[in-house]
């Protein structure tokens, strides 16, 4: 058996051994007992978050983060307008980045629904 090396690494001859499988595919028989045996060809749904921590999400990652050093920093040189506008573009662009994440979710809902 060839289980040491990644499929697709494999010719076709020992992807076929290896899956216990022929080019003509599966019997029906063994089809129905692999169905049995290891369920439908799905992948699980993924682990949900709570919108909440989605959205903290979009005000914590990397580019954020130096942006409200960014913003600190202009705050600690006298310059608060600056340190301002910075910290509305973080909550600007996690507004609009939430937002888009968010309407893309339920499209990919939608069309799985409809699936």
């Amino acid at each position: 058996m060839n289980s040491h090396r990644p499929i697709w690494s494999l010719t076709a001859a020992e992807v076929y051994e290896t899956l216990r499988t022929s080019a003509r595919g599966l019997s029906t028989e063994e089809a129905a007992f692999r169905l049995k045996q290891y369920g439908l060809n799905e992948l699980p749904e993924p682990a949900s978050r709570s919108l909440v921590l989605r959205f903290l999400d979009q005000l914590t990652h990397f580019m954020a983060l130096l942006l409200w050093v960014a913003g600190i920093l202009a705050f600690v040189s006298q310059t608060p307008e600056l340190g301002w506008a910075i910290w509305a573009v973080i909550w600007i662009n996690a507004l609009f980045s939430f937002s888009q994440e968010y309407q893309a979710e339920k499209a990919l809902a939608a069309l799985e629904k409809h699936h």
